[in-house]
């Protein structure tokens, strides 16, 4: 028999477990997931834009019409077009290989930008009025010999002159403020 002021005994079904809440794990994973879309998207050089070489480009068709994209290419000589800054400024971008495309770029031009420079040119694709592919820009980036390796490979006279160059180009914008 039992005593009367001892506990009674437990039984296997006798045990109750306290549950334990799922809540921090949840949250814990939300926020790892948020964090990783955050530095992924940051990382990616735009979210939803996608880097295409010229030929890919030239081969997609009309696939990519309307897409955000990202190319690069040499500015084509004697292709700049238009009023810099305005609506009607355009010029193409080539690869090696001849594959070509036309710019749109509404904005004020880098210092840089000059034909035969490398390009980074990222923006919407669409057509122009004669229904070839045109890249309306938001963005262009132009390699600088001086600030890359080109600058190495200049001679004295090409680096003089590019220098005159772009010190013209700096006097005349500051006439133009």
């Amino acid at each position: 028999m039992t005593e009367p002021n001892s506990p009674p005994a437990l039984t296997p079904t006798a045990v109750v477990r306290k549950k334990r809440s799922v809540a921090p794990l949840v949250i814990a994973v939300a926020v790892l997931a948020i964090g990783l879309g955050v530095v992924g998207s940051s990382t990616s050089g735009g979210a939803g834009m996608y880097n295409y070489t010229l030929a890919q480009l030239e081969r997609s068709g009309d696939k990519v019409d309307g897409a955000e994209i990202k190319i690069a290419g040499k500015v084509v000589q004697g292709s700049v077009r238009g009023q810099p800054a305005s609506e009607t400024f355009r010029f193409d971008v080539a690869d090696n290989l001849g594959h070509k495309l036309t710019i749109a770029y509404p904005k004020l031009l880098p210092d840089p930008f000059e034909e035969g420079r490398d390009a980074i040119v990222a923006g919407r694709l669409g057509h122009d009025a004669d229904g070839q592919h045109l890249l309306q820009a938001s963005s262009l980036t132009v390699k600088c010999p001086s600030r890359y390796g080109d600058a190495e490979s200049m001679s004295d006279a090409d680096r003089q002159k590019y220098y005159q160059t772009e010190y013209k180009k700096h006097m005349a914008a500051q006439q133009h403020k």
